[in-house]
């Protein structure tokens, strides 16, 4: 039986359909594959990106804690210098209070406060300081007749600090703290009186501050006491010696 060439023709485009569809499905197929492989992918992304950025945050908080750490270092540093310990001994030291005052009281530019019950010494440690306008040394001391017969009170050196350096001198016999503040960034505390003993040979001990607020506070102190304290005057000198109140 001979087949005409239509039907011939029409099974061609059967067969050649058929093919088609088949490849459509496997494309069909692909594309689902594809479609899935790109919908982990995303999440895969999203996961990396989420990551990233935990990781980012996780390295900001390490450099943050880095410079933290830096900073507590610089402040313990600082804490170090801020306190140190002073001496008086007979005996040979590093940190002496006669070494501290000596030393900022060469660095001082603007203030001094000194605040002494007995003075004998503390004049040459101050010929590095200039007196000048805007200038000033303000000490507090006692003045008991007793203490200048016993040369625990040099007036002679009170003198001097008043002429050649233009110390404003105030008494108050009740005192008994031991202090030197230099321009309110210096501070030496301790319980050794300005006197030759008290620098150089009895034993003595205190302490030498720069932390700001606790030198404010000595400051604070100082004139607390000198409010309440007598100008130390040629008149009153002649009263004590004359035993006149």
């Amino acid at each position: 039986m001979k087949v005409s060439k239509e039907i011939l023709e029409l099974a061609e485009k059967i067969k050649k359909y058929r093919t088609n569809i088949k490849s459509v499905k496997e494309l069909k197929i692909k594309k689902e594959s594809l479609e899935k492989q790109v919908e982990e992918l995303e999440k895969s992304i999203k996961l990396l990106k989420l990551n990233t950025i935990k990781q980012n945050k996780l390295l900001d908080q390490i450099k943050e804690l880095e410079i933290n750490k830096k900073k507590l270092n610089l402040d313990l540093e600082k804490s170090k210098e801020a306190y140190t310990f002073v001496v008086t001994t007979p005996n040979e030291a590093s940190n002496t209070v006669y070494g501290e005052i000596s030393r900022e009281l060469s660095r001082a530019k603007k203030e001094i406060l000194i605040s002494s019950p007995w003075i004998t010494h503390i004049v040459d440690e101050l010929s590095s300081f200039k007196k000048k306008d805007g200038t000033s040394i303000k000490i507090i001391t006692r003045l008991i007749k007793e203490d200048i017969k016993k040369g625990i009170t040099d007036l002679e050196k009170f003198r001097v600090l008043k002429d050649t350096f233009g110390a404003d001198i105030r008494y108050n016999n009740d005192l008994h703290a031991k202090m030197v503040v230099m321009d309110n960034t210096v501070a030496i505390i301790s319980s050794a009186n300005l006197t030759k003993k008290g620098l150089s040979v009895n034993y003595e001990a205190g302490i030498c501050l720069k932390d700001k607020d606790m030198v404010n506070k000595v400051a604070q102190f100082f004139n607390e006491v000198w409010k309440e304290s007598k100008p130390l005057t040629k008149q009153a000198i002649k009263n004590v010696l004359s035993d006149k109140k």
